[in-house]
């Protein structure tokens, strides 16, 4: 029965708090987090809330971009910088 379990678990994804994927830009990625605010004049209870985040080789470059256009545009003036090995 142990075995059943664990075969449940390996087939679950880890959670990521990135957000989810959007798109590719260059080498940058892009990620929309959005998350629940109470408010009462809303007819659910709660409004939403995106926040876009650009993340380049799983670090985070850039957040708290409200739309998806700005977030590509930003994406687009963000200078490659050279790596050394």
């Amino acid at each position: 029965m142990s075995n059943i379990n664990n075969l449940k678990q390996l087939k679950m994804g880890k959670p990521s708090s990135k957000g989810k994927y959007v798109v590719k830009v260059g080498l940058n990625d892009i990620y929309v987090l959005a998350t629940k605010k109470p408010d009462t004049t809303k007819k659910h209870g709660y409004s939403m809330t995106y926040d876009f985040r650009i993340y380049k080789n799983g670090k985070l470059v850039e957040k708290g971009l409200k739309s998806k256009d700005a977030a590509v545009a930003k994406a687009l003036t963000l200078v490659p910088t050279k790596q050394t090995a």
